[in-house]
C-alpha cells in the first residue's frame, strides 16, 4: 500500500497550477496563464479554496463572504460555476475587485468535475472545496492549517461542523470522531466542509471521479486513507445546510449504491492490511443500517426492514440499528428521537 509522507507546507516556488505540474492530473491542463495568487505572508502556505456552483444563488453570497472574510493572508479561491441561469453571477460579480477571487462559468460535467476544474487551477499547498451553500466559521482556514503543520504525516484534517437550516439557523453541531478508515467507510467521518488537504496528496491521488454524482467526497477520502492518515481538529469549522434541494436532504436514496461501490472497491484492494479486511462485514452492515434508518425517516418501513435484513446478514447486530425503532416512533410522533439517540453515541464514542 503507497504511503504518503507530509512535506513542509509552504507556497510553490513556482506557483504552477495542479494540473500543470502533476500527471495524474493531466487531462485537466494546461490551465495556465493565471492571475497571480495573493500571498501577503510568505512565512505561510498558500490555500487554495474551491467551490462549485450551480444555482445556487441565494446562498453563494454568504459561501464567497465566509472564505474572503476568513483574514488569513494567502488565500487562492476559485468559484467554478456550470453555466448558473439564476442570479448567481450577477452575486458574484459584486466580488469582481478581490484579487484573490476568480470565477469560472460554463457547462461542466457535474460538482465533481467542477471541483476538478477548480483544483486543477490551484497553486496552494493546501487544497479545499466548499459548496455553495456551505460556509466557513471564523479563523477556519487558519486553524485548519495549523492543523496540518503540527502533523507532518497527515494528509488532511478535518474538524466539526454545524448543520444549519436554509436560512442559515443552527440545527446540531457534527461532532468529528477519531478517525479511522473504517469510520469513514461507515460514514462517521469526516464532515465534508472541513477537510483540508495537502497539495502532494491531491497531486498523487488525481481527480474526483465524475461517475460519483452523490458520494463522490467519500470515495476521495477512501482513497486518500490508502495513502495517508487524516488527522482530526478540536475545532468547528464549517456549517453545512440543509435544505430541500441539497442532495442530502432530497436525493439520500441516490447516495446508497455509491455507498456499497465505495466499500467493495475499498476492500478489493489486495495491499489492504489485514485489520482493515477484517473490517469488512461491520462496515457493509452499518451502511445497510444507515439505509434502513433513512427509508424509516422516510416513511418506508418495508424497505427499512429489508435493509435490516442486509445489515444482519453482512455483519450481525451493531449498534447502529437500535435507532431504527426510534426513526419509525418518529414519524408517528416527531419528538427527534433518533437524533438524540446519534447524539447520545456520539458522546459515549468521544468518551465525554
Amino acid at each position: 500500500m503507497a504511503c504518503y509522507t507530509g512535506a513542509v507546507l509552504h507556497p510553490p516556488p513556482e506557483l504552477a497550477p495542479l494540473a500543470d505540474e502533476a500527471p495524474a492530473w493531466a487531462a485537466y491542463g494546461p490551465v495556465g496563464p493565471l492571475p497571480p495568487p495573493v500571498v501577503s505572508d510568505p512565512r505561510l502556505p498558500l490555500v487554495s479554496v474551491v467551490t462549485p456552483s450551480y444555482n445556487q444563488g441565494r446562498f453563494i453570497a454568504a459561501t464567497v463572504e465566509s472564505v474572503l472574510g476568513q483574514g488569513y493572508p494567502n488565500l487562492e479561491y476559485w468559484v467554478i460555476d456550470g453555466g448558473s441561469g439564476d442570479e448567481t453571477l450577477e452575486v458574484l460579480a459584486r466580488y469582481a475587485g478581490d484579487p484573490r477571487l476568480h470565477v469560472v462559468s460554463g457547462p461542466d460535467r457535474g460538482q465533481a468535475d467542477a471541483i476538478n476544474r477548480g483544483w486543477a487551477r490551484c497553486r496552494g499547498a493546501v487544497l479545499a472545496w466548499l459548496n455553495s451553500d456551505d460556509t466557513y466559521l471564523p479563523g477556519a482556514v487558519a486553524g485548519q492549517v495549523a492543523a496540518l503543520r503540527a502533523d507532518p504525516s497527515a494528509g488532511a484534517v478535518y474538524a466539526d461542523a454545524l448543520y444549519t437550516d436554509a436560512a442559515g439557523r443552527p440545527l446540531q453541531r457534527l461532532h468529528a470522531r477519531p478517525f479511522s478508515p473504517l469510520a469513514l467507510l461507515r460514514l462517521e467521518i469526516p464532515a465534508q466542509p472541513t477537510v483540508f488537504l495537502r497539495r502532494g496528496l491531491v497531486a498523487a491521488l488525481g481527480p474526483l471521479d465524475i461517475g460519483r454524482r452523490y458520494s463522490m467526497d467519500s470515495d476521495y477520502w477512501a482513497r486518500a486513507a490508502r495513502r495517508a492518515p487524516f488527522r482530526q481538529a478540536a475545532a468547528l469549522v464549517a456549517t453545512y445546510r440543509l435544505h430541500p434541494e441539497s442532495k442530502t436532504v432530497g436525493q439520500a436514496p441516490g447516495f446508497y449504491a455509491e455507498w456499497l461501490a465505495i466499500a467493495h472497491a475499498f476492500f478489493a484492494d489486495p495491499g489492504l492490511p489485514p485489520d482493515w479486511r477484517a473490517g469488512r462485514g461491520g462496515v457493509l452492515a452499518d451502511i445497510y443500517a444507515a439505509m434502513a434508518n433513512l427509508e424509516a425517516a422516510g416513511g418506508r418501513p418495508a424497505q427499512a426492514v429489508r435493509f435490516l435484513a442486509y445489515a444482519i446478514a453482512a455483519g450481525g447486530p451493531r449498534p447502529r440499528m437500535l435507532k431504527l425503532p426510534l426513526a419509525l416512533a418518529d414519524r408517528l410522533l416527531p419528538l427527534g428521537l433518533a437524533a438524540r439517540a446519534t447524539a447520545l453515541w456520539g458522546r459515549l464514542r468521544r468518551g465525554w
